[in-house]
């Protein structure tokens, strides 16, 4: 299990409060349908942290974000939804390295140069796996059983709209995901954050 230092807590909390801003300010909400960047703060936190940092950001993030500014009443199960998505970039987007690896950006298991290991490619492909899962997985499926749930709305009926939501999203996420990864590699970054 991965320990928690005070700069990754405090990072981790920055990271928090993102995804409230994001989420609850810089998005456009309906009652059934949102579309921001609020993934964003989960995505750094997947990229330097892994998935277990990444679904404590999205869990902690949804739950203050409904208490604090609350858009609808408080369903437990979209927390659990932004918990899942956080697991699934985690899981996609977390490379590990340690030492004098890490500063010099070689991959030790490869001795490449890049900071992850795999090519572009690979990259890009764990990239869209991620996307899709999350976007027709929890995002269109488990959010829109949610919505029917809390509102009494028909679930096939909520499932049109929320299809356009996730055609329109997928692709948005997949271009800054994968803009995002490149600028995480910088050692300047990663220094800052003492990774």
């Amino acid at each position: 299990m991965q320990k928690f230092s005070t700069r990754m807590l405090v990072t981790l909390s920055v990271l928090v409060a993102l995804q409230v801003i994001l989420t609850r300010f810089c998005s456009f909400n309906a009652w059934n349908v949102r579309i921001g960047l609020g993934f964003t703060a989960l995505v750094v936190a997947a990229i330097f942290y892994g998935p277990v940092a990444a679904a404590t950001v999205g869990g902690l993030g949804d739950l203050i974000g409904s208490i604090a500014f609350p858009t609808g009443p408080y369903f437990p199960g979209f927390t659990l939804t932004q918990v899942l998505m956080g697991l699934v970039l985690g899981f996609a987007l977390y490379r590990k390295y340690t030492g004098a690896a890490a500063e010099s950006g070689v991959s030790p298991d490869t001795g490449s140069s890049a900071l992850y290991s795999g090519t572009q490619l690979s990259q890009l492909l764990r990239v869209v796996i991620a996307v899709l899962i999350n976007q027709c997985v929890f995002s269109l499926l488990l959010n829109t059983m949610w919505i029917s749930l809390v509102y009494g709305s028909s679930f096939t009926g909520l499932l049109a709209t929320r299809a356009l939501q996730a055609v329109v999203t997928a692709p948005i996420q997949i271009i800054i995901i994968s803009v995002l990864q490149g600028i995480m590699k910088r050692a300047d970054i990663r220094s800052v954050l003492a990774l």
